[in-house]
């Protein structure tokens, strides 16, 4: 055969056969895509003349024609075995036309079935492959027609005779054999264009021009293939600086990168980032030609530390190996790392991509900082530069990559979404994102497109038609034990003893209930594994396992004999500040427009250092100048948590940077510290610096700064009208982020309280976020027998009196698969039984939805005259999203009266009588409250 088809994967293969049927047969062939199609992958109503290409004779069919394709992914060498093959899946599909007896036997019966195979029939008369299988399909009918096998039987007679009847609906079975498929794709040439990255040979730079026949594509050859084979190099490193080594190496992802779990909505199945994407790439994703029935394209979210950076570059990586392997414009490193991402993917039970995709990565932070005031200009543009940059040999245009993306496949991953803050940019570089996406399918390019985000903040829901939405999920034991092996063979290459004492460390953790929560991320398993090889201890608390983290990489300095072991002894509470401060400053910069990669320049950091040692009395500006100095150096070339970046220093690892803003907030009395909290504790920017501000106050054992926090989870939402936290209360999805840390778990008395108020998530008319919430919940009971015991028996207890009848039945419906995710233990399912339990008991109605109170109860409130075009204004929006016309100024009007606490009081108590019972209500006044969340606060903190 000519054209390799066993290259293609299934869904490509269906899809090849659904475009040639089309080309061949006209629009009337219809598609049914993936899922229960009830044996029809394609099927035609009307006459078709269906003519063999390899024989000028032709039959017309009328009536009703189904077509069934059958992809062979392990062509043999012998044409019998695969002619085998073929027979077991053509007899299990007739037995499936055949079978009637059921609640759902397939129907329509068709007039004709046409089986479309990568395998190749051969021809010779008696022996061949077609006359074989048509000697099993006569014998199939025969055996059918047969009385003398029936028994005395009736019940069985009647199922032989049932059988014939519908076997004999079917006039006529034929094939397209691989053959067929070779000789059709030879004549059907635009067919064939559209399979390119299946079906040429390796080395894709080589036929860039003949495949795409532009001559601008053709001129930008070398452009493209030094981009390619640049970033193969450097866009595929990972850094170990970020945890402390201060020799900055540049680690291949593919020496330390794991394969990390995901898991989707509604629970259902635990898969794997790579196997998940690497089977939605597989495919073509052209609209007019894919197999995919859905969404696309992907949002892969994740915690903080849960290496979404890292596997976004392997996946990317694992494509441009693909592109790049075969070529001979390559030298002995592109070598070595394309042999070594194909052994790590083969460990890991992958194989390349079949289907070959140009890949980039755009880190949208850099995006945001680098566009700025032109993030009006298409995505496009930016690409072009961005691959310009990376080449000696000249520029690229946007117009030359467009006519490159309608002409190969491309994956673009999208990084770093959740870095991107301050609201008025991310809604731009959200529409050029999907700009950029919708323009490739109105062009019926054939595009996978991959964003990466945190979890929390994200309710953009992106264009659900194009997105779907999955999650990393926890690492479990034995995976953060396998990475922590790796990473440490990796880190302390050849030293065996210590590796040996970091291995048996993690395993340890796996096996101790209080320490196997910190194994659930690769940053957090990296960090735990340094400490240990640092000999330090281990904290059961995160606050408490990035302390020790910085702790241990300040020890490790101060225990060599050179010059910084006597600043550190001498100057170490001042390099804490600077860290302190730094991370504060940084904080407070990314969740502005300009500094969405937040940087300090060496002044900047000087000048922080000179406000520390003046507010100590020394005399930065005079004989301790040298001090100054010394400390800078100390920070960005000895602890290196602070390290170049850009055009200045910043902090490579996200975490550490919101640890040290943490604990520059916390530096206060305990009522100031409360006031901030409550005023951060909406904010996604700022929650796991939140997290980590209230994990420090739960790591130390002063039983009134816990009762602060515990009390001020439970009124959070309290006297917030200006964000209706009444009605879309944050209190119980923040208690259950504290649950999911674990900082309370030594205190019981607290950690119930927190529980109780995270039960609340119930309450919501909608099940949004509802899976994270389960998921915390479970991972919460499976941890202990009194947690368990705690959730089943608050749940009977409280959600009966206050939630929401149909959001529980929605739990009730998602646990079981959640569950099966999580893979609790087994006394932990029961808490599926609790929930099932609560969803049939009775519950209060929902509230109605009574838009003539709403109206009386802004009429007869006895607000000031200047506010009432405010609350009117606002009013009408409420009305416009009811009425699904909400636009920009509706939106702008609505925030205009929340900024305005006495309208927002006004408008709070209106609400009350329509928002409980309206879910679509909630969900978009939760999409424009999203965006006021993120608005930037950290003027306010220190205030």
């Amino acid at each position: 055969m000519k054209h390799q088809l066993q290259l293609l994967s299934p869904g490509a293969f269906q899809s090849m056969a659904a475009a040639l049927a089309i080309a061949e047969f006209g629009p009337g062939v219809q598609v049914m895509g993936a899922g229960k199609d009830g044996g029809r992958d394609l099927y035609f109503e009307g006459n078709l003349k269906f003519a063999s290409a390899l024989e000028s004779s032709a039959d017309t069919f009328s009536g009703y024609t189904v077509f069934q394709v059958k992809h062979h992914d392990k062509i043999s060498d012998s044409e019998t075995t695969n002619a085998s093959w073929l027979w077991g899946e053509v007899k299990k599909e007739l037995d499936a036309w055949a079978e009637w007896d059921k609640k759902d036997p397939r129907d329509p019966l068709p007039d004709q079935l046409v089986f479309i195979t990568n395998v190749a029939l051969t021809p010779v008369q008696n022996t061949g492959g077609h006359d074989a299988i048509r000697r099993n399909i006569r014998a199939y009918r025969d055996r059918l027609n047969d009385p003398s096998r029936d028994i005395d039987d009736q019940d069985a007679i009647l199922d032989r005779v049932q059988r014939r009847k519908r076997i004999a609906h079917i006039k006529t079975i034929r094939f397209w054999d691989g053959n067929q498929l070779d000789a059709l794709l030879s004549t059907q040439e635009g067919v064939r264009r559209r399979f390119d990255a299946f079906l040429t040979a390796s080395d894709v730079f080589t036929f860039i021009s003949e495949l795409t026949g532009n001559i601008a594509v053709k001129d930008s050859e070398p452009v493209l293939l030094d981009q390619a084979r640049t970033e193969l190099l450097s866009d595929g490193l990972v850094y170990f600086d970020d945890a402390g080594d201060r020799e900055n190496r540049g680690i291949p992802v593919h020496e330390v990168a794991i394969d990390l779990p995901v898991t989707f909505p509604g629970g259902g199945h635990r898969s794997t980032v790579l196997r998940h994407v690497f089977e939605r790439g597989d495919n073509l994703l052209a609209r007019d030609i894919t197999a995919v029935d859905g969404p696309r394209h992907v949002v892969l979210t994740g915690q903080p530390g849960n290496g979404k950076t890292t596997i976004s570059k392997l996946i990317v990586q694992a494509y441009r190996v693909a592109a790049l392997k075969g070529s001979t414009a390559l030298a002995a490193n592109h070598d070595t790392v394309i042999t070594g991402t194909e052994d790590v993917l083969r460990r890991l039970g992958h194989q390349l991509p079949r289907h070959r995709r140009w890949p980039l990565r755009i880190d949208l932070a850099d995006y945001a900082e680098e566009r700025g005031h032109k993030l009006d200009e298409s995505l496009m543009r930016y690409v072009a530069e961005h691959i310009s940059k990376k080449s000696n040999h000249g520029t690229v245009t946007p117009a030359t990559l467009t006519s490159w993306l309608r002409a190969w496949p491309w994956l673009v991953v999208f990084d770093g979404l959740d870095e991107v803050t301050e609201p008025e940019t991310r809604r731009t570089v959200i529409e050029r994102v999907v700009e950029f996406v919708n323009n490739a399918e109105g062009d019926r390019c054939d595009l996978l497109a991959v964003i990466t985000t945190r979890p929390v903040g994200y309710t953009e829901n992106i264009d659900p038609t194009s997105f779907e939405t999955v999650g990393l999920d926890d690492l479990t034991p034995a995976e953060a034990v396998a990475f922590g092996t790796k990473a440490a063979q990796v880190r302390l290459s050849g030293d065996e003893e210590r590796i040996g004492k970091v291995v048996t460390a993690l395993r340890n953790a796996a096996q101790d209930e209080n320490l196997v929560k910190l194994l659930r991320t690769p940053l957090q398993v990296l960090i735990l594994s340094i400490i240990v090889d640092g000999a330090g201890t281990i904290a059961p608390d995160r606050y408490s396992l990035f302390w020790s983290y910085y702790d241990t990489v300040v020890r490790r300095e101060r225990n060599k004999p050179t010059m910084v072991r006597t600043l550190l002894t001498k100057y170490e509470p001042f390099i804490h500040q600077l860290h302190e401060r730094a991370g504060f400053v940084l904080q407070q910069r990314s969740e502005t427009a300009d500094h969405s990669t937040a940087v300090l320049t060496e002044p900047e950091l000087r000048e922080i250092v000179w406000h520390i040692l003046n507010d100590a009395e020394f005399k930065p500006d005079g004989h301790h100048s040298d001090v100054l100095d010394s400390i800078i150096r100390s920070a960005t070339q000895r602890l290196v948590l602070i390290a170049p970046r850009n055009d200045g220093f910043g902090f490579d690892v996200r975490s550490l940077q919101e640890l040290m803003a943490a604990r520059r907030i916390s530096d206060a009395p305990l009522e100031t510290l409360i006031n901030r909290l409550r005023l951060l504790a909406p904010s996604p920017h700022w929650r796991n610096t939140w997290l980590f501000a209230t994990g420090k106050m739960f790591a130390e054992p002063r039983a009134h700064e816990h009762q602060a926090v515990v009390e001020l989870i439970e009124t959070v939402d309290q006297e917030a009208p200006e964000r209706f936290g009444s009605h879309l209360p944050i209190g119980p999805e923040v208690a259950l982020d504290v649950l999911d840390d674990g900082m309370a778990r030594a205190w019981p008395n607290w950690s119930r309280r927190i529980l109780a108020h995270g039960l609340h998530v119930l309450d919501a008319p909608s099940a949004f976020n509802l899976d994270r919430s389960l998921r915390i919940l479970l991972r919460y009971a499976d941890s202990g027998a009194e947690q368990r015991d705690a959730v089943a028996r608050m749940m009977r207890a409280g959600v009966t009196a206050t939630a929401n009848r149909l959001t529980v039945a929605s739990a009730a419906e998602m646990v079981s698969a959640i569950e099966h995710d999580l893979q609790v233990n087994e006394r932990t399912l029961g808490l599926g039984l609790v929930l099932n339990q609560l969803a049939s008991t009775p519950h209060p109605c929902p509230p109605g939805v009574d838009w003539t109170a709403f109206d009386d109860e802004l009429d007869t409130s006895p607000h000031p005259a200047a506010l009432d075009p405010v609350i009117r204004g606002a009013a009408a929006a409420m009305k416009a999203i009811k009425d699904e016309v909400f636009v920009e100024q509706h939106e702008a009007d609505l925030i205009a009266c929340l900024n305005i606490p006495e309208a927002a009081a006004v408008l709070s108590a209106a609400v009350a009588h329509v928002l409980p019972g309206d879910v679509s209500l909630f969900l978009q006044l939760r999409s424009v409250l999203s965006q006021r969340f993120r608005a930037p606060l950290a003027d306010c903190i220190l205030a």
